[in-house]
């Protein structure tokens, strides 16, 4: 039985992904990593601390998290104003309308309370878990156990909603639901899911609640 939904934040509430690819790259190349965009997309679902410290090396962990620090201060810049997925508020209102909600970032929990409360919905959301709430980044299931635990549900009674490969793996060693939007990646990377959308405008709660009670073999992925 479906008893909470958790949502992922960058890729599935907002559009933020090249934002963080643009915030990473002016910071780790004034820092001497001559990165580029391209390889960024590498570490797209790692918490910024754990993509910096391995394009660093040599940086320790002070210096490594000034340059997080530094970032998410651009980033935050880039997304003042920044609008949610179209789709996406019409699917929360029926979500939250029966359900509890998370959100599960691998971004800092700072950044996301503030793009929550800046589409508005910050109050409605129960529990909000950042990459640095937890002591291992997606894909380990982290996150999503301690979500589970302070929602006071079970893990397989959560349904998440995903945009990337290394979410899926996170959410599904969690024991939970899966429903990915091609929002970031394209449809034949996300087929762990139990059902790949491509708009959250296609969702229903109804839809939601069937995943829960169609048999494995029987779950779609359109």
């Amino acid at each position: 039985m479906l008893r909470a939904v958790i949502f992922d934040l960058d890729g599935v509430i907002v559009d933020t992904m090249d934002m963080h690819f643009e915030a990473a790259e002016q910071v780790l190349n004034e820092a001497g990593a001559g990165v580029t965009k391209e390889k960024l997309e590498r570490f797209d679902t790692m918490r910024s601390k754990d993509a910096f410290a391995k394009i660093l090396p040599g940086k320790s962990g002070r210096q490594i998290e000034g340059l997080v620090d530094e970032k998410y201060r651009r980033l935050s810049e880039m997304a003042r104003g920044i609008k949610p997925y179209k789709g996406f508020s019409v699917f929360f209102a029926g979500v939250f309308a029966k359900y509890p909600i998370a959100v599960v970032s691998s971004s800092v929990r700072s950044f996301v309370e503030s793009v929550l409360a800046g589409v508005g919905i910050r109050g409605k959301v129960a529990v909000v878990l950042g990459g640095d709430d937890v002591q291992k980044g997606k894909p380990d299931p982290e996150g999503y156990f301690t979500a589970a635990k302070m929602l006071g549900v079970k893990p397989q009674e959560c349904l998440v909603v995903e945009d990337s490969l290394y979410g899926i793996m996170s959410a599904k060693a969690a024991g939970m639901k899966v429903i990915a939007v091609t929002n970031t990646y394209e449809r034949g990377m996300l087929l762990d899911a139990d059902l790949v959308v491509d708009s959250l405008a296609e969702l229903t709660v109804e839809k939601c609640e069937s995943l829960f009670h169609s048999k494995p073999a029987a779950l779609g992925r359109h």
